[in-house]
């Protein structure tokens, strides 16, 4: 996963700025016996392809989005001189924030001659007002059919006189690294602008969201760019551009773009419906490595690791518990939990999907029939502690909460508890599948995988009211 620091969202820009100066120098001196003036006019390019043919049939469907959006600066009522420093909360609740509007500007283009666009959900998902400006200057209103903010996708439409020019999806299961590709938007808010490269890699996770399967390009992508075509050399859409990765802001080679069969999925949901109505499946997950599964006694370290189901939730009305790694699907294998997210984010709710899960060291099955996947999101829950240590052999300073839960006091410099991922204020609620009730649990349960010569332990924590899974490794017993 990329670090989000340095990947940003490929759209919205403010205001426009640019200005460059370029300073070319040889990369090695021409040989003496060298006459520049017998030298070819043109460099041989055969082996290269040409993309004027190519850019001038599908540009007239690529359009600028530009955009008005109300928003409420989070920082209104702190003094400019101490935004984004470690006084900013002081100011909190002393003045007013007040809403302001905002102008922001990105890509899109036209999938169907009535003005159906497509673009990113961050360009226009939340705009008061949207206008389209073709690649003639003619300019139109649009409305919002409808958006989806998991796939960061929008669907738009305008009233055009006549018939607009529009480009066609294709298979981006199809798409192979190292295939050129042609993206075309709106950097900068300079216009239409193409640029060209090959997909660096697929199915990309780059931590925007759980359905996260990008094509990664090396052609030049920008602030503005978002919500804009990448084509293969037939002029099909294989990716809707959105992020790039990069450390000051500006293209270094790192943009990815949603693959055209998501598009192509989503697209049909929001021109419906309005909305995307995904299945759910009432779990939270985490991926299984290697010590875990020694741990879990996985014969591979592969799966999703339930850590939380929701009460009701189709999950735990079948029977799954925390502490199962999901296996399969409906037969198709899931590595991680990402696997899990998609396939059950392309099912809809009232399916039944058969679930192959591990347990107790051993394979199991069962139905589940998936529900429809809620809007809101849990509220985090507040651990409590105390001062009061209890020190664990593995170096653990543990306490206990207010309202006896065990909660993670410490923990000692390069020990056993640090190297598994444990953290001040962690609470502690299983271990090896067993409900924590008290400091010693934990204790006797080392002693015990210790005895078994096991490599490690199970143990379930609740982080800030995230669930999680980690391997506690087991000292070796001293001579």
């Amino acid at each position: 996963m990329l670090n989000k620091k340095n990947t940003i969202r490929a759209g919205l820009l403010g205001a426009v700025a640019a200005a460059a100066l370029m300073v070319f120098s040889p990369l090695s001196p021409l040989p003496a016996q060298t006459n520049p003036a017998a030298m070819p006019a043109r460099v041989a390019t055969q082996n290269l392809p040409d993309f004027a043919d190519l850019s001038a049939a599908v540009s007239p469907a690529v359009v600028q989005i530009a955009v008005t959006a109300t928003e409420i600066d989070p920082e209104g009522d702190v003094p400019p001189q101490f935004r984004g420093t470690p006084f900013a909360p002081f100011f909190n609740g002393q003045g007013k924030a007040q809403p302001h509007r905002v102008r922001g500007l990105g890509s899109g283009f036209v999938i169907d001659p009535s003005g159906y666009i497509v673009t990113n959900f961050h360009v226009a998902g939340r705009a008061d007002e949207i206008q389209v400006v073709f690649a003639d200057g003619s300019r139109l209103p649009a409305k919002r059919i409808g958006g989806d903010e998991r796939t960061d996708l929008a669907l738009l439409k305008v009233e055009a006189p006549k018939p607009l020019a529009h480009v066609q999806f294709g298979d981006s299961d199809k798409v192979r690294v190292g295939q050129w590709v042609l993206a075309v938007g709106n950097p900068f808010g300079l216009g239409g602008t193409v640029t060209s490269g090959i997909v660096s890699a697929r199915s990309r996770d780059i931590g925007a969201g759980p359905y996260d399967d990008f094509l990664q390009i090396d052609a030049a992508i920008n602030q503005g760019n978002s919500g804009g075509p990448t084509f293969d050399r037939d002029g099909n859409v294989i990716g809707v551009n959105t992020a790039i990765y990069s450390p000051n802001g500006g293209s270094v080679g790192l943009g990815f773009a949603i693959p055209a069969n998501v598009v192509k999925k989503v697209v049909a949901e929001l021109r419906e419906h309005g909305k995307v109505d995904r299945a759910w499946m009432g779990v939270s997950t985490q991926g299984v490595d290697s010590a875990l599964a020694a741990a879990l006694k996985l014969p591979a370290a592969k799966g999703a690791l339930i850590g939380g189901v929701e009460p009701e939730g189709p999950a735990a009305r079948a029977g799954l518990r925390r502490g199962d790694v999901i296996l399969s699907l409906d037969g198709t294998a899931i590595n991680d939990p990402r696997d899990l997210a998609r396939k059950v984010g392309d099912r809809r709710a009232k399916d039944e999907a058969n679930i192959e899960y591990w347990r107790d060291g051993r394979r199991a099955e069962i139905r589940v029939t998936l529900g429809t996947l809620p809007d809101q999101k849990p509220d985090a829950a507040v651990v409590g502690q105390n001062d009061n240590p209890n020190a664990g052999g593995v170096g653990l300073m543990l306490t206990q909460g207010p309202r006896g839960e065990v909660v993670v006091a410490d923990v000692q410099d390069n020990s056993p508890a640090e190297k598994a991922g444990l953290a001040r204020g962690d609470r502690l609620v299983e271990v090896d599948r067993k409900k924590i009730k008290r400091a010693e649990d934990v204790v006797a349960a080392v002693r015990a995988a210790r005895n078994e010569h096991r490599e490690a332990v199970a143990i379930f924590v609740e982080r800030q009211g995230t669930p999680l899974y980690l391997a506690l490794p087991v000292p070796t017993a001293r001579g």
